[in-house]
């Protein structure tokens, strides 16, 4: 089944979401599949989600599986309609609450506004890995700042061959974050192309380096990972995959058929 709906240029987000997490390294890459496959039909409904990747990395000293989630939404009432939506409503397990599940470690997860966010290559084959940044600020006028330096973040990005940018500001807890994109690097061994993929954008110039000083920046995450998942609820919309699972066959496909909700 084909992913309709994604154009590329200028995404017409105002919100966007995200979360990392660790979860047990004795949970079956599979079962974790499955379970984003089957989850995804009562949370890809709410309202404004226009996609999510699910990023998933090993950490290279633990080894333990570390996870999370990239949204964007249309509006700053549909972020918050979810956040508040996974918080206090959600159960797939009775009685817990999503993000309180065991099997969640040190949840972490924030909602942004958007300064600019933009797709230089199809959604649909390109997308492969991802690499989320945040960064604190006791600076004034951080919107106007954002808004100044995006062009130059876009133009980086572009220059770069990226896949997709976001820009992204969380006022009330003075934080700044930037989401980048990057297609597989070619090779007939897909465990080494991706491998590789992940080291390439890692190691990158980070457009964050475009930062005005005047915002003191300082850096306090720095995550490169493939994505494992991603939800699509504009092309389920559309007649078209609902989901999409970039990382196969490195990691398995689900074995629930994906369906429209």
């Amino acid at each position: 089944m084909e992913i309709r709906g994604y154009e590329t240029g200028a995404v017409a987000a105002e919100a966007a979401f995200t979360s990392d997490f660790e979860i047990p390294a004795d949970l079956p890459v599979q079962r974790l599949v499955d379970m984003l496959e089957t989850e995804r039909r009562s949370m890809d409904v709410r309202p404004g989600m226009r996609h999510k990747y699910t990023p998933l990395r090993y950490d290279a000293v633990t080894g333990a599986p570390q996870i999370g989630g990239r949204y964007l939404f249309d509006t700053w009432a549909d972020v918050v309609d979810y956040e508040e939506f996974t918080s206090k409503e959600l159960e797939f397990e009775q009685g817990v609450a999503f993000w309180d599940r065991p099997f969640f470690l040190g949840v972490d997860r924030h909602i942004w506004r958007v300064t600019g966010a933009h797709d230089l290559t199809p959604l649909a084959t390109t997308h492969h890995v991802n690499r989320f940044e945040r960064w604190t600020t006791e600076a004034d006028g951080v919107e106007r700042h954002l808004a100044q330096v995006w062009p130059a973040v876009l133009a980086d990005a572009e220059r770069q061959g990226l896949a997709s940018v976001w820009l992204l500001h969380q006022p009330e807890e003075q934080q700044i974050a930037l989401l980048t994109v990057a297609s597989r690097v070619a090779g007939a061994d897909r465990a080494d192309a991706l491998s590789r993929s992940v080291a390439a954008l890692a190691g990158a110039p980070s457009p964050g380096r475009l930062l005005p000083a005047a915002l003191g920046a300082t850096q306090v995450f720095d995550r490169t990972s493939p994505i494992l998942a991603m939800w699509l609820p504009e092309s389920r919309r559309a007649g078209g995959a609902p989901s999409a699972y970039p990382a196969a066959p490195v990691h398995p496909e689900p074995s629930p058929a994906a369906r429209a909700v």
